[in-house]
């Protein structure tokens, strides 16, 4: 890899969301009801390991590309209560309050953190396809993780992304959010 190379890295998000960690972290959680208090300990334990695995891969990674002069994004959810909030090098370079405008089938507030370049700022705004609620999405076949259906984003707004926030390319008949 050189500094010619562009790295897009989306981790996984129930490790970091604000949304989850709370819930996941206490032995009231609803997915431990039928589980014994050791057996809670154990998977509240077991959680926190995989939270830490993933932050030192988001770390090394990180590390790698800064120092290589790699540029680098990374996609996470975001809020208040975001882990990276408090917990990561620095701020989102972006934060997409409302990707629908940008044509994805939800609105999940996204932080995208930017390394070695900056990003550039359009407005290639369009109506989704097909839109979706977060809490309405089909379940993760395991309890705490994620479907692929909820995971997903849209051609649309990798596109839109891309454009106005990589490459600065500005699209031809995008609305203006207003009129959605």
């Amino acid at each position: 890899m050189s500094s010619n190379d562009l790295v897009l890295a989306f981790f996984p998000c129930i490790y970091f969301t604000g949304s989850v960690n709370p819930c996941y972290f206490t032995l009231e959680n609803t997915n431990y009801k039928s589980l014994s208090t050791v057996e809670k300990f154990e998977k509240i334990l077991e959680r926190e390991e995989n939270r830490h695995n993933f932050y030192r891969l988001l770390y090394k990674l990180c590390a790698v590309c800064i120092i290589s002069n790699i540029k680098l994004v990374i996609e996470n959810p975001y809020s208040s209560l975001h882990y990276l909030h408090n917990n990561f090098l620095k701020a989102p370079s972006v934060i997409d309050t409302n990707r629908q405008l940008r044509g994805d089938y939800f609105v999940k507030p996204t932080g995208f953190w930017f390394f070695n370049f900056e990003p550039t700022y359009g407005e290639s705004f369009q109506k989704p396809k097909k839109t979706m609620v977060v809490w309405d999405a089909k379940r993760g076949k395991k309890a705490g993780i994620c479907s692929e259906e909820r995971s997903l984003i849209s051609p649309d707004y990798a596109r839109n992304f891309i454009c106005d926030f990589i490459l600065g390319k500005k699209q031809e008949n995008m609305l203006q959010p207003e009129l959605f």
